[in-house]
């Protein structure tokens, strides 16, 4: 799979005649994100694990010792690097490109229920407007959180920094990742 060309935003079918209530199109929109942010990474990392390791030692006729990094290979596993950033890079500005145009359209189709009920002198809404607001935000945060699981490689190998329980939530995190980078960018930010 091509990180750079893929959509991580599933494609709604405008037309279509029910509407999604507010755990449904979250869950539309967060499986597919998740199964094709999973299937990059698998992809990801072979390029380190498989390729480049392949390249070095069919190049400079030894394996890196480990702790040693190879000095030959090291601006070569740079400008992999770099080309994986910019393409990490294109898939979140697409992706938030199709939010945008999703919450754009003209024709303005209902894609969320939302019922509500009047109690005088309330009308009270459900979803409410905070939830609604909320799960929009989570939705667009959660494009940005992709880049969180890629891995940096570690400098001078073509070797990801793998995933480690952090001490006080003993939540799984990656150290290194591209999120501080792609966040860097104007376009994004």
């Amino acid at each position: 799979m091509n990180i750079e060309n893929c959509q991580i935003i599933n494609q709604i079918d405008f037309d279509r005649k029910t509407t999604m209530d507010i755990s449904e199109f979250s869950k539309f929109f967060e499986d597919y994100r998740l199964k094709m942010i999973n299937s990059l990474v698998k992809d990801y990392s072979n390029i380190g694990d498989l390729y480049l390791k392949h390249i070095e030692e069919s190049t400079v006729k030894q394996k890196n010792q480990p702790g040693m990094p190879s000095a030959e290979m090291r601006p070569y596993y740079m400008y992999w690097e770099r080309r994986i950033f910019n393409a990490i890079t294109k898939m979140i500005v697409r992706a938030l490109a199709a939010n945008k145009t999703i919450y754009m359209r003209t024709e303005r189709p209902c894609l969320i229920q939302m019922t509500s009920s009047y109690n005088h002198p309330e009308i009270t809404f459900h979803p409410t407007q905070e939830d609604l607001r909320n799960e929009l935000e989570k939705f667009s945060r959660s494009i940005l959180d992709s880049t969180n699981k890629f891995g940096r490689w570690w400098d001078g190998f073509c070797h990801i920094f793998e995933e480690r329980l952090h001490e006080e939530t003993a939540e799984k995190y990656i150290p290194h990742t591209f999120y501080t980078d792609v966040m860097q960018n104007k376009m994004i930010a």
